[in-house]
């Protein structure tokens, strides 16, 4: 086996709010300190994945606040565009690389789930098309996809009525295309991992406030904020790790009501 010479981070859903905390957590705080954790751990990464859901509250001072903690990052970065991030000329400002990075023979590419007025994810089944084609062109490069909504189940109904609407269309297209190593989202707040066709698929937990599993109606999980680590090697081989980052955040809501 070759040596793991590739390194991506996946954080998301990041949710600052202003001045206060939201839903029991200090946003903020928790953002700060994911990002301290990255910079004394995995200083050598080679692109950072941002999984969407920066702001919650829309204010100039969360967004100021996401940009100059981000940029401690030197690493190129990739966006994918969440339900709740509301701003075109903002997420236009941050998407430098056009959702795409090239690494030796490994493709990161975006596909966009953002549905404008809408909490749900939808995928334009024509834009996915298109780089279905491009993969499907090249013989000796592995690529991963990312996203911000899931595609999978949570057993959770609450959660899953926000699901990529067109999922099962998008999975079947996934499936058929050649050297799809792995497909990443965020939106969730919880650690996932489906094996489907010989594609992995996982989720990231959230910077935030985390989300338990298979809920019946909405509720909030203790879990430290979290991040992906994904190390790979030229033979297509992967290591997928959830870190989670200790600190003190504030605490959960017990009954927190829907955002």
């Amino acid at each position: 086996m070759s040596a793991y010479n590739f390194k991506i981070i996946f954080l998301s859903d990041m949710h600052l709010v202003y001045g206060k905390k939201f839903l029991g957590i200090d946003t903020f705080n928790s953002f700060a300190t994911v990002i301290d954790h990255i910079l004394k751990f995995h200083s050598d990464l080679d692109c950072l994945l941002i999984g969407g859901d920066l702001i919650q509250d829309q204010k100039k001072e969360s967004f100021n606040f996401f940009e100059s903690q981000i940029n401690r990052i030197v690493s190129p970065k990739l966006y994918a565009r969440g339900n709740h991030d509301l701003s075109d000329s903002f997420f236009s400002k941050l998407d430098a690389h056009n959702g795409k990075f090239s690494y030796d023979n490994w493709e990161i590419i975006r596909v966009d789930t953002y549905s404008t007025g809408n909490i749900y994810g939808q995928v334009n089944i024509d834009n996915l098309n298109k780089i279905a084609k491009e993969l499907n062109k090249v013989k000796d490069k592995h690529f991963i996809l990312y996203m911000h909504h899931n595609l999978f189940l949570t057993s959770s109904p609450w959660l899953d009525i926000h699901i990529t609407k067109n999922k099962d269309e998008v999975l079947s297209l996934i499936s058929k295309m050649k050297n799809i190593k792995l497909v990443i989202n965020g939106h969730i707040h919880q650690e996932t991992k489906v094996e489907y066709k010989g594609i992995t698929f996982v989720s990231s937990p959230s910077t935030s406030i985390q989300f338990t599993s298979n809920e019946e109606n909405f509720k909030l999980d203790n879990s430290f904020p979290g991040y992906l680590v994904i190390s790979l090697n030229r033979k297509g081989d992967k290591k997928i790790h959830c870190q989670r980052v200790e600190g003190s955040f504030g605490v959960p809501e017990k009954n927190p009501e829907t955002y």
